[in-house]
């Protein structure tokens, strides 16, 4: 039986908060609906497919219904309600006005199922994968040998060179900019750098 792994992170932080350290669940992978119906079908009389079909018939009815405007409470798993996104905005005579749209759902677990996820064992921290062993020099050499050979780079391309987060590789070209050591072109998710 396997454990919840988990990683310490530490919040971003900034000019006015101090950064936090706090732990994220680091997944051991992703069970499918084929892994759903299989596990279902074997301790069941029903087919594979017949559970499939139950679960599209399930899903397209809490659809149809939280978009009607019902709450759904499937028992032992949860409530589903839809969730609403609102937008101020003045109109033509200046007056504020709400835009409101449905934005997505929103589900409360149920105690049943809270109370089997937290029966396991306990939580077991494990190394973060996605943290640069480099120091900052390092890994600025390594990103002027690349844009030597490739003359561009973008965000993700470098978190991979890297093996770094996201959020770090935006700091680190935060301070390359700084240094006019690489220019930004672009923007968006169109935005690359080269050197300068």
């Amino acid at each position: 039986m396997g454990r919840v792994k988990y990683a310490v992170y530490q919040t971003p932080g900034g000019e006015t908060q101090e950064q936090k350290a706090y732990a994220r669940v680091i997944t051991c992978g992703k069970k499918t609906t084929e892994d759903i119906c299989s596990s279902i079908s074997e301790a069941s009389s029903f087919t594979s497919s017949d559970v499939k079909g139950v679960l599209e018939a399930l899903s397209r009815f809490i659809g149809r219904n939280l978009s009607y405007g019902y709450g759904v409470e499937v028992e032992g798993l949860g409530h589903f309600l839809p969730s609403l996104k609102t937008k101020e905005r003045v109109n033509e005579k200046g007056k504020i006005r709400m835009d409101v749209s449905i934005d997505g759902v929103t589900f409360r677990c149920s105690p049943r199922l809270k109370r089997a996820v937290k029966s396991g064992s306990r939580p077991q921290k494990v190394k973060r994968s996605n943290v640069s062993e480099l120091t900052y020099e390092e890994r600025k050499a390594k990103l002027v040998a690349y844009l030597k050979k490739n003359m561009l780079i973008n965000l993700t391309t470098y978190q991979a060179l890297i093996g770094c987060t996201y959020y770090k590789a935006k700091q680190d070209f935060v301070q390359y900019e700084q240094e006019v050591l690489v220019i930004r072109e672009g923007c968006g998710t169109h935005r690359v750098y080269r050197l300068a």
